[in-house]
């Protein structure tokens, strides 16, 4: 209960933060026929398009759902998520977890290292069941996300809505997503004994940090957002 309390304070925060406290910049706003939005040359960086239809985020995150959309934010967006799933598709054909991006629990196979460590039986019993609840809680979340991602598609193409908006609000769902897996991460490192095993712990908490922020700069059209994508834009053009 306490930790769903946390998750819904901190996406208020975020959306606080993202859309109120921060001023939009003013920027030309270009209104593009649908079919020119998928096929024009005119969806070129820093082009900030209103997409037809009304959003199925309309209400939960307004104004944040119903915001201009710029293709700068929509690739930025795009570069991110890959990066943030990479490390995963390459556990399909790396042997061992990528420690800095995945966490990384304790198992069976951890026991005879554990105890070497002074570990007691009733601590050893603990982190290797928390660490297969542990495994069974990311499912469940990347399930969530799986039906929320497909489930607005659903209703925004239904309704007319342009693809454009359906893709922007893809990214809301994933920055949510990236809030609550910020949140496990960091409340599993903080456990005593600590679930993740240490070379996973201070890694993967840099990491779903700096996604988070990265996906929410892609998701607001703010000063804020801007400037981080921006810099990290120049960081990577050469």
């Amino acid at each position: 209960m306490q930790s769903k309390t946390l998750f819904f304070a901190l996406l208020a925060a975020v959306q606080k933060v993202s859309v109120v406290a921060f001023v939009p910049p003013k920027a030309t706003k270009i209104v593009l026929p649908s079919a020119a939005i998928t096929t024009s040359r005119s969806f070129e960086p820093n082009a900030v398009i209103n997409p037809r239809g009304s959003t199925a985020l309309s209400g939960l995150l307004t104004p944040l759902a119903d915001a201009p959309i710029s293709t700068e934010g929509l690739t930025f967006g795009w570069v991110v998520i890959c990066a943030a799933m990479t490390p995963y598709v390459i556990q399909l054909v790396a042997p061992q977890p990528l420690g800095f991006f995945l966490a990384n629990y304790y198992g069976g196979q951890d026991i005879a290292e554990l105890k070497q460590d002074g570990y007691t039986n009733e601590q050893i019993e603990h982190l290797v069941e928390s660490g297969r609840v542990a495994e069974v809680k990311w499912k469940v979340r990347f399930a969530a996300l799986c039906l929320a991602v497909t489930t607005i598609a659903f209703f925004e193409v239904n309704d007319g809505v342009d693809a454009v908006r359906v893709l922007r609000d893809s990214y809301i769902a994933w920055g949510i997503f990236y809030v609550e897996a910020t949140r496990l991460i960091r409340e599993q490192a903080l456990e005593e004994p600590s679930i993740l095993k240490i070379e996973s712990r201070f890694g993967i908490q840099l990491w779903h940090v700096l996604v988070t922020i990265l996906l929410w700069a892609s998701i607001s059209e703010t000063y804020t957002g801007n400037a981080v994508r921006t810099f990290v834009t120049d960081i990577f053009t050469f």
